[in-house]
């Protein structure tokens, strides 16, 4: 059974299994240098990975099973030892991304060992399995008071049956390691709000039922999205619409379906996504601007406003089923899309046809001064720069729009045996009169080779001025 899947009334909360406060296993240290491990506790009914079974420290961590994969997840502090069993040895490529933090893994027949230096997130691809994740957090900190009347506190060992919680100016969800939230979240013209936690919220709860955002913020101001893992969405799994000084920080998503976006950001500005996983089954960081209501009629807003000053920093990204680990477009009905910035992530892959660098710009907008910098790419095959002004089926505007300033600086791609002869680039304007111009390629390197020149990326290029290598 998978944890979407789950029969429970809808006509209130229901508890499936009582546990004390704090509901974790905790491996004590001799002394506050020692490394720490608090493996959650989830609920029984919880469907465990059959395939896999893990020990951080020699303690036993729940492995979740998810249509997107099977998932650990506790809190650690300090070097710990990570142990994952299999029913079979493994006689295939190992490999642990992002592979700039170098874990090389040991194996010892159905057994496989290697060490963390701390907190962070990891895919471990395992030839004959299914790609299995862990994500390693930091200790709890800056838990909210459960009896605040503006937090709804959900704790650990549960599964709580919500459907849409709806939040207003100065509220908090908190959701504990342990806790699974079967739901959604929503939140229109509030401020200093706030979605923490350690736990789990499930999408599952709208199997079926398409265009269901699993966090969707509208017109919100001054919030905050931190440190939740996301499951079995049916569509987009966050949306900010209309939002002003936003972050979302160390936030784990786990997407299947193909509508599966990560972050939309739409219609914002001053918005921060940092320090991330997010494994997708489309875009994966996508930037719009255009009325969200065609889409959804529970959403009146109509986003199609300037979108300024968006800064994705430190994330780490998987598109799984054909869309664009970083997009801007399609749907731009605005004048200005300007200062946006990816710096320092990893694209662990992009499968089926999806690019890793897309713009897409269907409708008016003037797209500018775009920065991605010590971007490092781990697998792709189709697109690799993917830069168009076009018409398509998601246009509105009959006016095309315009690309000025692009800049990929400290770019490094692993090149495999499947890129040559299939995976290409593009940069096209529209015609003589909707073009893409200043676009720098400066430390492009392509398996260790710097990028001089177009032919060296089988870049194809059409009324575009100004692309230049150094």
């Amino acid at each position: 059974m998978r944890l979407h899947s789950f029969t429970m009334s809808l006509t209130h909360l229901l508890v499936i299994i009582l546990l004390p406060f704090h509901a974790f296993k905790v491996q004590s240290a001799v002394n506050q240098n020692d490394p720490v491990i608090q493996a959650y506790i989830y609920p029984r009914i919880i469907e465990k990975a059959g395939q896999f079974s893990l020990k951080a420290n020699n303690t036993p961590v729940d492995v979740i099973q998810t249509s997107a994969g099977p998932f650990a997840s506790f809190s650690c502090k300090g070097e710990l030892n990570i142990q994952i069993s299999m029913p079979l040895p493994s006689h295939g490529e190992i490999s642990i991304s992002p592979k700039r933090y170098g874990i090389k893994p040991e194996r010892d027949g159905n057994i496989i060992r290697f060490t963390i230096p701390g907190p962070l997130s990891l895919a471990i691809m395992i030839n004959e399995y299914p790609v299995m994740y862990v994500f390693a957090n930091p200790l709890p900190s800056d838990i909210p008071d459960r009896n605040d009347p503006k937090v709804r506190f959900f704790g650990a060992g549960q599964v709580y049956e919500t459907g849409q919680l709806i939040l207003k100016d100065g509220e908090t969800v908190y959701i504990e390691g342990g806790a699974v939230v079967r739901g959604s979240i929503f939140a229109s013209s509030a401020s200093n709000i706030r979605i923490g936690g350690y736990g789990v919220l499930d999408g599952g709860y709208y199997e079926g039922l398409p265009n269901q955002r699993s966090i969707l913020f509208e017109n919100c101001h001054n919030s905050v999205i931190e440190n939740i893992t996301m499951i079995e969405p049916s569509s987009w799994m966050i949306v900010l619409g209309l939002c002003e000084h936003i972050t979302v920080k160390n936030v784990k998503q786990l997407g299947f379906v193909s509508s599966s976006d990560g972050v939309d950001i739409v219609g914002s500005k001053h918005i921060k996504i940092l320090d991330s996983f997010l494994r997708n089954g489309d875009d994966c960081i996508v930037i719009k601007s255009f009325d969200l209501g065609r889409y959804n009629k529970n959403v009146s807003s109509i986003m199609s406003r300037d979108v300024e000053d968006v800064e994705i920093n430190g994330c780490a990204v998987i598109s799984f089923r054909g869309g664009q680990a970083f997009e801007i477009g399609h749907e731009l009905t605005t004048e200005s899309v300007k200062n946006i910035r990816f710096i320092n992530c990893d694209v662990l892959g992009v499968h089926d046809q999806g690019g890793v660098f897309g713009m897409h710009n269907s409708d008016r907008a003037v797209i500018s001064d775009i920065l991605y910098e010590n971007i490092r790419v781990e697998h792709y095959y189709n697109k690799l720069v993917d830069l168009r002004i076009i018409k398509s089926r998601y246009f509105r505007d009959e006016e095309r729009g315009q690309i000025r300033n692009v800049v990929f600086r400290n770019i490094d791609v692993t090149v495999s045996k499947y890129n040559p002869g299939y995976s290409i680039s593009l940069i096209g304007g529209y015609d003589e009169n909707h073009t893409i111009e200043n676009v720098l390629f400066e430390n492009f390197m392509m398996g260790g080779v710097k990028v001089n020149h177009p032919d060296q990326m089988d870049l194809y290029i059409k009324q575009t001025k100004g692309v230049k290598f150094k």
